[in-house]
């Protein structure tokens, strides 16, 4: 087996990096020789974590097959006393494939080892202060956190060197992982120090990526209200109204993001203007605009039990059948989903989306969502997370 150790200090990685990297935590990234597990084998093991002030990258190299169980024995070692996995699609591929592979070896059991068999989806937001659940172990996906903010980011591709390149890092490795298995094969009958130069520098990078990729968890930070609002402000252009609000994160962003029109019709780079129905918001990495055009009517306000109502057809309105009771029977139907709601008149703003808190519609069958503006400013971050859940 072939080991390389390195490391550099925290320091050098930003600081929304450095929130979310806990020395309870191990990256982890495989190289396997297919994508069967039964089949096929691991020849590479990359994993990084904290340890005090310094990042450590290491990676466990299998010069044949009858290595394997020797690189999986130095990851479990590796693994014991953490509390969460990082991976790039890991969910899917990685912690399963490990797990099948490891299962092939004595002394590789659960009884020794932290098991992965309980790996799950992360529903939750991510980070130091997520707590284990199902498991002793806590799994964070990072392809899977690309995935749950696509509406966001608008990324043109889920590849982890995608993503990399969308947040300004740059690579030395052009490989990709299916063709290093010719490159392996071709070290295993005949070992070149060239060829396993990049076989490791490969799997380095897909481990040191993952530092940066860790970054994206910072965006949660529009979802969860870890920021404050430091201005607001409307104002009239061309007969429009429009509600600007300025945002500050907690932590900053590893990037800027365009002008992002959240109209599902619109093209990620058509710039914004007056007539667009839904807003805009712009990050930087320190802080952000909210754009949102405000209109100026009457809004149905369905409710979620029309067997609790009676529609009162001369009213053109919902009441609850404690109240119904009093009104005449000739006067009054049967409440169903479609007339079960009452008239709000409002100033508000529209979501391209149906949420599942969206009782405010033109129509019962609107797949729009409308959110009333508060009148007190200290309910507009209310609005604002509310806005920011169409992105998550």
């Amino acid at each position: 087996m072939i080991h390389r150790l390195k490391n550099f200090p925290i320091r050098t990685l930003p600081s929304f990096q450095q929130h979310f990297l806990t020395e309870n935590m191990l990256l982890f990234d495989i190289e396997t020789t297919g994508l069967s597990a039964a089949r096929d084998h691991i020849y590479c093991i990359g994993c990084g974590y904290r340890m005090n002030y310094e990042i450590i990258t290491e990676l466990f190299f299998a010069e044949d097959p009858a290595q394997e169980q020797e690189i999986l024995t130095a990851f479990f070692a590796l693994l014991e006393n953490r509390t969460t996995v990082v991976t790039f699609n890991g969910n899917t591929f990685d912690i399963p494939f490990v797990q099948r592979r490891a299962a092939l070896y004595k002394g590789l059991s659960a009884d020794k080892y932290p098991d992965l068999a309980q790996a799950f989806v992360q529903t939750t937001s991510p980070g130091p202060e997520c707590a284990a659940s199902m498991s002793a172990l806590t799994f964070i996906d990072l392809y899977r956190e690309a995935i749950r903010m696509k509406s966001l980011l608008r990324l043109p591709s889920r590849r982890q060197k995608s993503i990399e390149q969308f947040l300004g890092c740059n690579r030395e490795d052009r490989y990709d992982g299916g063709q290093l298995i010719r490159i392996y094969h071709r070290y295993e009958s005949d070992p070149d120090p060239d060829m396993l130069s990049l076989l490791l520098l490969h799997n380095e990078e897909d481990v040191r990526g993952m530092f940066d990729l860790v970054g994206l968890l910072s965006w949660y930070q529009l979802r969860d209200g870890a920021f404050v609002i430091t201005e607001l402000s409307e104002e009239t252009d061309d007969g429009n109204s429009f509600y600007n609000i300025k945002i500050c994160p907690k932590l900053p962003f590893p990037r800027s993001l365009s002008i992002i029109n959240i109209s599902p019709e619109l093209s990620d780079t058509q710039p914004a203007h007056a007539s667009s129905g839904y807003g805009w918001l712009h990050l930087g990495k320190e802080s952000g605009l909210i754009r949102l055009p405000i209109h100026h009517g009457a809004l149905k306000h369905f409710y979620s039990d029309p067997e609790n109502y009676v529609y009162l057809p001369e009213e053109d309105c919902a009441v609850h059948k404690s109240i119904g009771a009093f009104v005449d029977a000739s006067h009054r139907r049967k409440a169903t989903k479609q007339n079960c709601y009452s008239r709000q008149e409002c100033r508000y703003i529209s979501l391209p989306v149906k949420t599942a808190d969206g009782f405010l519609r033109k129509e019962f069958r609107d797949k729009c969502s409308y959110l009333a503006l508060p009148a007190e400013e200290r309910d507009v971050k209310q609005l604002i997370l509310r806005y920011f859940s169409v992105f998550f």
